[in-house]
């Protein structure tokens, strides 16, 4: 990575730890908080002098809700909603009390420390009187993926959890008002669009991924403009399509682009762009299923590294955007005179649309209409 001129951006805790931290009841207990930071003092003393950019954390939200409350990823617990809560407020005051340590360490200062979130949406459709358990459906689904949860605690330090039927059950602020943090990480793939019986699938005209969400570029932009609100410097830590065909992602990749640029235009301050993933991976619970990769690659070793088709749009625009921060502002302003990037506003309210039509009429199947890439020149 130095060789190629590449800064790394090191995360502490990504949704897995030691067997060790496990038994001791991990992220369950909040006495065991003590044990994380530890580790981040230790990692920062090991690697703080090739390595500036630190995140405590990736998607806490993700992880609980997948760990304690569907049982997808360990440790596998299912409806454990209080538990839950204790375990994302346990984690958010890990990442203050390790952005602590961290700073006081030796090396502290010159050290940048974040924290990384998944932002996702759920949308509920469906005909008329079914559609109102879709929206209770979703809007639970909102709250424990924290898109407003987080938001709230990271703007004012309050932390608030709530259960279906039992109502609020735990409540605490962050001493220090509003929690600390040098930059901060945005996690985006798409929203979700379910039905009242949850099934997942997307509105009329849109494209579905392999990963059961559609292409939704609207929602990116949505994420940066929110996340401006903590006014620190943003990066997108995560995107990425999974298409085993490759049919999809030069289309994607065009549009998430001339999303990031369009908020770029509009203000966000945002400093960089991590894909997911550089090539095809084991996709946690997924396996091997789902393809993210840049680059082609199988466990039996048939492919090894080939660079994708739909990725070239991706090296294209790397190609054709400038390097320096104040360039590409200039450029992405240059756009929108141009008519070059997205209307969002306009995107808003064609979906609000397609959802009062389905709600009026009825749902049918969904059209997976595949919409022409405009990739950079």
């Amino acid at each position: 990575m130095d060789a190629a001129g590449i800064i790394p951006n090191a995360t502490l805790h990504h949704f897995v730890h030691p067997q060790w931290f496990e038994d001791l009841g991990g992220f369950e207990r909040e006495e065991n908080i003590k044990h994380f930071v530890s580790w981040s003092i230790k990692a920062v003393e090991l690697f703080g002098s090739r390595v500036k950019y630190w995140a405590t954390f990736n998607e806490p939200t993700c992880a609980m809700f997948l760990g304690w409350i569907t049982g997808m990823h360990p440790p596998g617990k299912m409806l454990r909603c209080i538990t839950a809560g204790h375990v994302l407020l346990n984690k958010l005051k890990a990442h203050c009390e390790a952005y602590e340590a961290i700073k006081r360490t030796p090396m502290g200062k010159s050290l940048l420390v974040g924290l990384v979130h998944h932002h996702i949406t759920f949308l509920a459709t469906g005909p008329r009187i079914l559609r109102l358990l879709a929206d209770y459906a979703a809007s639970w689904m909102n709250y424990w993926w924290g898109y407003e949860l987080v938001h709230q605690f990271l703007l004012t330090g309050r932390f608030t959890w709530t259960i279906p039927v039992l109502g609020q059950w735990i409540e605490w602020q962050y001493p220090g008002g509003k929690p600390p943090m040098d930059w901060f990480g945005v996690n985006y793939y798409s929203r979700s669009v379910v039905t009242w019986y949850m099934k997942p699938w997307c509105l009329p005209g849109e494209t579905m991924t392999d990963m059961y969400y559609p292409i939704y570029a609207d929602g990116l932009y949505d994420s940066l403009i929110q996340a401006s609100e903590y006014q620190v410097p943003i990066y997108i830590t995560e995107t990425g399509i999974a298409d085993r065909s490759d049919a999809n992602r030069a289309i994607m990749i065009d549009k998430y682009m001339r999303a990031t640029l369009r908020a770029i235009a509009d203000g966000a301050d945002v400093r960089g762009f991590y894909w997911w993933t550089l090539v095809d991976n084991f996709e946690w619970n997924a396996g091997y299923l789902m393809e993210f990769g840049l680059y082609a690659w199988s466990p039996d070793g048939s492919v090894d590294r080939k660079l994708k088709e739909g990725a070239k749009a991706l090296v294209r625009y790397f190609k054709t955007l400038p390097s320096g921060l104040s360039a590409l502002r200039a450029a992405a302003a240059r756009m929108v005179e141009t008519g070059l990037l997205p209307d969002h506003e306009q995107m808003h309210q064609e979906a609000a649309d397609a959802v009062a039509g389905l709600t009026a009429r009825g749902q049918k199947h969904s059209t997976r209409k595949h919409h022409a890439a405009l990739t950079a020149a």
